[in-house]
């Protein structure tokens, strides 16, 4: 019960954090440009693909030891992702 009410905050919360926002995009870029589904990454991962969801659309804030599993579920750096989330790709025309 908790958490389904936890879960609600979370997505119907009008303060999403912009930077979480770039890290969601920055992870979906690179599975994408890698051809990985989000089942695929969270296999390897070890995370839910619900999770894998939630951290793409920025609805949640990963842990350090979250990110370095994704991390390692995309087959990259840590660091890539990092500077993918801080100096986005500008958006297509």
């Amino acid at each position: 019960m908790g958490t389904r009410t936890l879960d609600r905050r979370r997505l119907d919360s009008p303060h999403r954090d912009p930077l979480l926002e770039q890290f969601g995009l920055a992870v979906r870029r690179l599975r994408e440009q890698r051809g990985l589904t989000r089942d695929m990454v969270a296999t390897r991962s070890g995370l839910s693909a619900v999770y894998l969801g939630n951290i793409e659309r920025g609805e949640v804030n990963p842990t350090l030891l979250t990110q370095r599993r994704l991390a390692d579920g995309l087959g990259v750096p840590l660091d890539e992702i990092v500077a993918a989330a801080l100096c986005p790709e500008p958006a297509p025309r």
